[in-house]
């Protein structure tokens, strides 16, 4: 499921992949944006807006806040 097509090396049946071992699906509706990481240090989350602007960077917007929540703790609790 994330090993990476011939065709395409960021793509594997449905997820976009990279060469760090992340793994993430993003997507819209009219209203709505989501992403959904697997990190490489197998961290995960899921986001979800109930907005969406077209031809706006929203969407990497969204992203780079949990990535930066993310990097932001020290420490996760088991």
């Amino acid at each position: 499921m994330t090993t990476a097509s011939a065709v395409n090396a960021s793509y594997a049946k449905g997820w976009i992949v990279n060469r760090f071992n992340n793994w993430w699906h993003n997507g819209s509706l009219p209203g709505s944006i989501t992403i959904m990481v697997r990190t490489h240090s197998r961290f995960c989350w899921a986001a979800l807006i109930n907005t969406r602007r077209p031809n706006s960077a929203i969407g990497l917007d969204l992203d780079k806040l949990i990535w930066t929540m993310a990097r932001k703790v020290g420490s996760w609790s088991a």
